[in-house]
């Protein structure tokens, strides 16, 4: 792990002890061990919870997940968070080769939103001879940036912003303009353009001044949903 993201660790004794074990992506794209916290998973679903409030989902509407085994700090709180709204909750891999998979579920079931969907997925379903609007149309769906760029000039999709932002997730509501950090949990700042973080509250791991790498606007003032969390400005996002 990059020494430089932490902070001395002999805080709270309890507060800080790992639960699980995760991954972030340092800003060469370079995968770093992200341990977290029972604390963190917590405030992790009420961050989640608060954007999924933001749309009409009813009890029983389903959604899909797409992630990986290693990304269960970004994707764990928001699997609890579903249940917790009382949403059904479907997955599959975020991957090419899990293309098939993706497509037989949402033919099968009538599936609300998708979440996490990258270029590899699309780059499967294509190679299945698959039309993504065909899957994707009247859904909502959170795209990670490099399918984002792909999707957001297909019309007919509910497409939404679901990025990595080192240690951090930034996510859009329902409104789409611009995808929230949590500001409960992260100072957020830019240096040159680039996204800085810098933990609040205790971790499994701490965050100073960390570079995440990521480049883009920062809009500090309160979004239309409620929420006063700092948003990635997504350059050519379509809301």
């Amino acid at each position: 792990m990059n020494d430089t993201a932490m902070k001395s660790q002999d805080i709270s004794p309890g507060t800080q002890e790992p639960m699980a074990v995760g991954r972030y992506c340092d800003r060469n794209g370079e995968q770093q061990l992200l341990p977290y916290s029972h604390p963190e998973f917590e405030r992790a679903i009420l961050m989640y919870q608060f954007r999924l409030g933001t749309f009409h989902f009813r009890t029983g509407d389903e959604v899909l997940i797409t992630s990986l085994f290693n990304e269960s700090a970004q994707f764990a709180p928001m699997e609890r968070s579903l249940r917790d709204f009382g949403l059904v909750l479907l997955s599959a891999d975020s991957s090419f080769f899990d293309a098939a998979r993706i497509e037989s579920i949402l033919r099968r079931f009538n599936v609300a939103a998708v979440a996490g969907i990258n270029a590899g997925v699309l780059d499967g379903l294509i190679e299945l001879g698959h039309d993504p609007l065909k899957l994707f149309a009247n859904r909502v769906v959170w795209a990670r940036p490099d399918a984002h760029a792909r999707l957001a000039a297909v019309p007919g999709i509910n497409l939404r912003a679901w990025l990595e932002v080192g240690p951090a997730v930034a996510m859009q509501c329902a409104l789409g303009e611009g995808a929230h950090i949590n500001r409960l949990e992260w100072q957020v700042d830019t240096v040159a353009g680039e996204i800085v973080l810098t933990s609040r509250l205790h971790r499994a791991v701490n965050f100073e001044r960390y570079h995440t790498g990521v480049h883009a606007h920062l809009e500090c003032a309160a979004c239309a949903c409620g929420s006063a969390d700092p948003r990635v400005m997504l350059s050519g996002a379509r809301t």
